[in-house]
């Protein structure tokens, strides 16, 4: 098996070198997704790599929508051929580009989207002798790549360390949350430049998800990074070809560690020392159908005959909560009510106050009705509701 893994400055070319690695993966953010080098800087990194013998690999793997098609060709076109050896694609448009309009191989990225064996030789069979080599997706366990690698008909690869993404849309989200007047929100619409920030589940505790922002859209990672090697000796049985490390995130110091470790001893002292807390995700099993009923928040669910609803709106300032009445059971006057929140701590509270919509005072509401009711500190937005037993 034999290591990649990217390069974003003349440091990362330096420690690739050290570490015995041939081949680096190269680009510049209007063709890369992540990169952040600007087309001056790559151009400069890739004569610099060449300079150390190294395979430069230029990375082209987002996803364009058609409006945008030429301008990114543009910018293809006027690299000079002689700085890559090898092209790295994703989106299908491109791939058929790079194949009708260059002449150099090509490395098929199938991590999304592309989990069948049959949908994979159809990508072997499509690109053919251009074909250097095929991503794998992370999402697909042990059984499943000792199967891919068996039948496949070209070198695999697959990530064996770096964030963990979950989430992209080409519009940019983040942005469109700051206020108008905000500084940041005018320069990202005229540059394009990088936004980050921190996310959260409205419908569990869950937060931490890394968000970026950039020409190309909104990414959201995983909380915990991707770390299968521990799992080195399982990842050599496989047979797979090429491992990629990524780095990107501060932590390129440690690419001569994983390169230079020889036992699974190396790979745990290499765990602890990196900056994220890790996961191995569907290497051992792709269990992802039990996860469905984790979609959503099992405290705010639904679960027995005492069940009337959920709370729409907390209003501190305006002393109430507005209930939208779902169960069957009606709210009265001197009810007391249970709300379980979504954090799952459980309230109690007397029905002091019951008014409509139109805040008059009533004595009950029932199914399909909004109800408000006197304000509880703690209770927010997806409290369940129930009656108090």
């Amino acid at each position: 098996m034999k290591y990649t893994t990217y390069a974003q400055s003349k440091r990362d070319l330096n420690l690739i070198k050290e570490a015995g690695i041939q081949e680096a993966i190269i680009s510049f953010k209007e063709l890369s997704r992540l990169a952040t080098n600007t087309f001056a800087e790559f151009l400069e990194l890739a004569e610099f790599a060449k300079g150390l013998d190294l395979d430069v690999i230029l990375e082209w793997d987002t996803l364009i929508v058609e409006e945008d098609f030429d301008k990114f060709v543009k910018s293809f076109n006027d690299i000079p051929t002689h700085l890559y050896s090898k092209l790295r694609v994703q989106d299908p448009g491109v791939l058929e580009y790079v194949l009708e309009n260059t002449d150099k191989p090509i490395q098929f990225i199938a991590e999304t989207g592309n989990h069948n064996l049959t949908g994979l030789k159809t990508w072997v069979q499509y690109i053919g002798d251009r074909l250097d080599r095929m991503v794998l997706s992370i999402e697909l366990n042990k059984e499943k790549l000792t199967q891919y690698k068996n039948e496949l008909d070209c070198e695999l690869e697959l990530l064996v360390l770096g964030k963990i993404l979950l989430f992209y849309s080409p519009r940019k989200l983040l942005s469109a949350l700051l206020p108008e007047d905000d500084e940041k929100k005018s320069k990202q619409i005229v540059s394009d430049e990088y936004l980050t920030a921190i996310g959260e589940s409205e419908e569990s505790p869950h937060k931490g998800f890394p968000l970026v922002e950039n020409m190309h859209g909104t990414f959201m990672f995983h909380i915990k990074d991707l770390y299968l090697l521990d799992k080195f000796e399982d990842l050599k049985n496989i047979g797979l070809d090429y491992l990629r490390l990524d780095l990107r995130n501060g932590s390129e110091e440690l690419i001569l560690k994983c390169i230079q470790a020889k036992s699974n001893e190396d790979f745990v002292v290499i765990k602890k020392e990196y900056q994220n807390e890790v996961i191995r995700g569907y290497f051992q099993i792709n269990k992802s159908d039990v996860l469905f009923k984790k979609l959503k928040n099992y405290r705010i669910q639904r679960k027995d005959n005492s069940y009337i609803g959920e709370v729409i709106e907390a209003s501190k300032q305006g002393g109430y909560i507005v209930i939208q009445l779902k169960g069957d059971n009606e709210v009265r006057l001197d009810q007391e009510l249970k709300y379980i929140t979504p954090e799952g701590k459980e309230l109690l509270c007397k029905v002091h106050t019951l008014q409509d919509t139109s805040m008059n005072n009533v004595d009950l509401r029932s199914k399909d009705q909004l109800a408000l009711v006197n304000y509880m500190s703690g209770v927010w937005v997806k409290s369940q509701v129930y009656l108090s037993e």
